[in-house]
């Protein structure tokens, strides 16, 4: 089976990661450090308007996508799964942040995480874009994920294993399978592989 794996708060604790250089950016520049998890995008995580969002971003993220950790037993269990099934990471990472692909590519190669293929998001918009085209080109017959609106969109096509966050709670279908922990997709890969 072709699967695809989101990186972001799939494989990796990455809000916490963020929240913890939100809060020495935010010291700084004064501003508010308390976050609303009910929200996945940091101006409304945060509050901040998008210029002192985007000023935080830049000067960070290469610093967080290097220093973040993967989730308990990901590693492992995604080295189970890429024993039986072809592995497609398909990440919101925009190629437009600078050197995102190659400081993807050393944390990848750091925590020896397998996989075929990469791919990042190469459209304008620097956080967001639609994985179901993506997928539905390469073949993909299910998505590990934790964003709600591509959550929704891809369960139009196909089974989201989706990671349970309070930002994403509010969907609800069929074809979404909540988790909260990498041992549950490998028991639910099971169950969906023909």
């Amino acid at each position: 089976m072709k699967i695809g794996i989101d990186i972001d708060n799939t494989i990796t604790h990455t809000t916490e990661m963020i929240l913890h250089y939100a809060r020495i950016f935010g010291e700084e520049q004064k501003l508010n450090t308390i976050p609303d998890l009910n929200y996945y995008y940091l101006e409304d995580v945060l509050g901040w308007d998008e210029t002192t969002a985007d000023l935080f971003l830049n000067t960070y993220l290469g610093t967080i996508y290097r220093e973040m950790k993967p989730k308990e037993v990901a590693v492992e269990t995604i080295k189970h799964l890429k024993q039986e099934h072809e592995l497609i990471l398909i990440t919101s990472r925009n190629q437009n942040f600078q050197k995102v692909e190659q400081v993807t590519i050393d944390w990848l190669r750091q925590y020896d995480i397998p996989y075929d293929d990469l791919i990042l998001n190469a459209t304008p918009n620097m956080h967001h874009f639609s994985k179901l085209e993506v997928c539905l080109q390469h073949g993909v017959q299910l998505m590990i994920e934790d964003h709600h609106d591509l959550a929704a969109e891809l369960s139009q096509a196909m089974p989201v294993i989706l990671f349970d966050y309070p930002y994403n709670r509010h969907l609800s279908s069929d074809s979404i399978i909540r988790v909260s922990h990498w041992n549950e997709v490998l028991t639910w890969v099971n169950k969906l592989s023909p």
